[in-house]
């Protein structure tokens, strides 16, 4: 699931300018005041005025611009009339300066990185970045651009030190995240589906049992509530298919990103059809139905007036509901 996973988890898949306005929000879950792109564009330009320039008035904005802004000013340039364009090339640039202070400030963390010598010592520093939120996507780039030299020049060694340094910002970015975009993340960076499968009924399924050093179990007096509600991680998956349609890029990209998380979907359905009651099941369909409508192309013919549905009838996944429905009576 390697387009999802950079699409989610803040790799660039553009130059270095399109991570500019990171500098400032390490973390999709703590920009909680983003707004769209046009009230964003209009507040900016319509403050710039009295401001006294577009920089002066882009700084009270910055932690509000999502990670669609900068890809969208760039394609709003393309066609703007001549008339727009001055300001929108002030702001470009504004951002531009912003996004070169903050890839300096990566490299910086990265030689720190690398000047601890041991692993364990690399962590520690990272880690300890992440809770001072020090890091935005600019090290993400770094780690990814330093990956590709390293594997170009045959460097092996190095390449899986990058690869390393660059899951552990990751794992450590997860852990500020809300429970059920931290999920999704995991999800779409796990190739192995066995393994999806397990982080699925970890997190969405109401513990009953705890697991004992010697690999037995102890049932709970109390079942544990679920980590992650499935409405939560529906939640997620939404404002995520969202974002990726947000972003000016090729559509067949934007689908096959959908594609990806639709198989991350379709592999929750199952899970929730295993634990929980039928109406919970399909108000979890219900609240992804209309989302992957809009990302992904009609796949067959549908009635007038309804939706289509989230996952396809295959003998697969309906032999899993079914099991799991006999299970329930």
């Amino acid at each position: 699931m390697v387009l999802a996973t950079a699409l989610l988890a803040m790799v660039p898949l553009r130059p270095p300018l399109a991570v500019a306005f990171q500098t400032r929000c390490p973390s999709a879950s703590l920009c909680t005041t983003s707004v769209s792109f046009d009230e964003a564009l209009s507040g900016i330009l319509s403050e710039a005025d009295s401001a006294g320039s577009v920089d002066a008035a882009l700084e009270p904005w910055l932690e509000r611009l999502d990670d669609t802004f900068l890809p969208m000013l760039a394609s709003k340039m393309e066609v703007a009339p001549a008339g727009e364009l001055p300001q929108l090339r002030d702001l470009m640039t504004a951002l531009q300066m912003r996004s070169q202070a903050g890839f300096e400030r990566a490299r910086d963390q990265l030689q720190t990185l690398l000047g601890a010598g041991e692993i364990n010592k690399m962590d520690a520093l990272l880690s300890g970045m992440v809770r001072r939120n020090e890091v935005d996507a600019g090290l993400f780039y770094v780690l990814m651009r330093n990956q590709q030299d390293a594997e170009e020049a045959g460097d092996e060694s190095g390449a899986r030190l990058m690869v390393h340094l660059y899951t552990r910002l990751q794992e450590e970015l997860e852990k500020k995240t809300e429970p059920a975009l931290a999920l999704l993340h995991k999800l779409t960076r796990t190739d192995n589906p066995g393994i999806r499968q397990n982080l699925l009924r970890h997190n969405l399924v109401p513990q009953t049992e705890t697991l004992l050093p010697d690999g037995s179990t102890l049932p709970l007096k109390t079942p544990t509530p679920a980590m992650v509600e499935p409405l939560q991680l529906a939640a997620a998956i939404e404002g995520a298919l969202e974002k990726v349609l947000a972003l000016p890029i090729d559509r067949a990209a934007i689908e096959a990103t959908a594609e990806e998380i639709r198989t991350v979907a379709k592999e929750a359905r199952v899970v929730v059809a295993e634990s929980y009651p039928t109406d919970a099941l399909d108000t979890f369909t219900d609240a992804l139905t209309p989302a992957f409508a809009r990302a992904l192309p009609p796949r067959r013919e549908v009635a007038a007036g309804s939706e289509p549905v989230l996952v396809e009838d295959d003998d697969a996944l309906q032999d899993a509901v079914n099991t799991a429905a006999e299970q329930d009576s």
